[in-house]
């Protein structure tokens, strides 16, 4: 029995510039750090022939003896691609529901690749780790997600992370004190909206006009540089606030899917209650929202927004984990 353990993530700017429908002619550069809610995975080989090959457990429950006839596609293109000959019972539990803008799609394929290949005993990097969960998503499976899901996954920790065209991605961790980093989670607050979408359905919006965005997305990776500047420079993180203003209304503009009427009057009570800025988080049009307070300023915000749950995170400095192997 294998079970891992794999982070979600925060992105703050950048977002949409991790495509590599932009980034492979125009590069990317996205900020974000993993957070202390994750997916796990329960993997063990059925040494027994029981009439099923798979059983799979997740919102559904499957159990099959056939690899095409698994539904859950993520699931039946990484047995295919690992272990096609292998039974198998996956179980699937989260700390965050799906569907919410937090990378959960990409934790899952993080986390499954892992275990599968964990059980075969092929030794993996975490790069590697990440570069195949993006090959999964977005190639074999022909899912409209970006690339920066799967690495900060993988990685864990608060990192900037730049796209190209060769190498596609390189992975900067910031090297922020312990002091910095409690006032980041001080600041945020993460507020679950209850609205579910998915992510690739989402991007639609963003991927069909991109050519015609090419001034708004330079901007928000812009955004991104001066947040990176802020946390090198350990400037008054106010300043975060503002460029989260900013960010807010960009990604309306590069994709009008992101923000519908419920979202945009969850922002607008975040702000009247005094948030410095926010962000609908991943691809938008529902899942979490992400809110920006002055230091010390959690507390009356709580109390003046009384809107959706609001989920407390901490940064997590560790990335996806075999946390038990009972091979």
């Amino acid at each position: 029995m294998l079970l891992t353990r794999t982070p979600y993530r925060i992105s703050l700017f950048g977002g949409g510039s991790d495509h590599p429908v932009w980034y492979r002619e125009n590069g990317g550069e996205v900020i974000s750090f993993a957070i202390d809610k994750y997916c796990y995975l329960a993997t063990k080989v059925v040494s027994s022939d029981f009439g099923f090959k798979y059983q799979i457990s997740y919102s559904k429950f499957e159990r099959t003896n056939s690899l095409e006839a698994i539904k859950h596609p993520v699931v039946r293109e990484a047995i295919r691609r690992y272990c096609p000959n292998i039974r198998l019972q996956i179980i699937h539990d989260s700390d965050l529901p799906a569907r919410s803008g937090v990378g959960s799609s990409s934790a899952f394929a993080v986390g499954l690749i892992q275990s599968l290949t964990t059980l075969i005993g092929k030794e993996m990097t975490v790069s590697e780790l990440a570069q195949e969960a993006i090959h999964l998503e977005q190639n074999v499976l022909k899912e409209n997600v970006g690339s920066q899901d799967q690495i900060a996954c993988a990685f864990g920790g608060f990192n900037y992370i730049t796209f190209g065209k060769d190498p596609d991605w390189a992975l900067l961790p910031m090297e922020m004190s312990e002091m910095q980093l409690c006032e980041i989670e001080r600041r945020v607050v993460l507020v679950y909206t209850g609205v579910t979408r998915s992510s690739s359905d989402v991007q639609k919006g963003l991927l069909s006009n991109l050519k015609n965005n090419y001034k708004i997305m330079n901007r928000n990776i812009d955004l991104a540089r001066e947040c990176k500047s802020i946390f090198i420079n350990q400037d008054n993180m106010d300043e975060v606030g503002e460029l989260l203003l900013e960010s807010w209304h960009i990604k309306r503009e590069l994709n009008p899917n992101s923000v519908n009427l419920e979202l945009q009057e969850i922002w607008d009570k975040g702000i009247k209650a005094g948030a410095l800025g926010g962000k609908v988080l991943g691809a938008g049009g529902g899942g979490f929202c992400l809110f920006w307070v002055r230091d010390g300023g959690r507390e009356e915000f709580l109390q003046k927004f009384r809107v959706s749950p609001v989920v407390p995170i901490k940064i997590s400095m560790q990335g996806s984990t075999c946390i038990t192997n009972l091979q």
